[in-house]
């Protein structure tokens, strides 16, 4: 009376444009306020697109 327990698991298909790594962050090369200011603005619009698409990945696989 198995016959229900080897059931088969579907993995949900991720979408191929959700499979793209986070992009690599700036080094911060000096302690100047101009450079800090245009490396923070880099990091965060890179952390927005990163935290975007892991939320889509999540959704995804839900």
């Amino acid at each position: 009376m198995t016959a229900c327990a080897s059931s088969t698991h579907l993995s949900p298909t991720i979408p191929a444009n959700l499979m793209i790594p986070c992009p690599k962050l700036l080094k911060l090369e000096s302690g100047q306020g101009k450079e800090i200011t245009l490396w923070v603005v880099d990091t965060v619009a890179k952390y927005n697109e990163c935290s975007t698409l892991n939320d889509a990945k999540i959704k995804a696989l839900k």
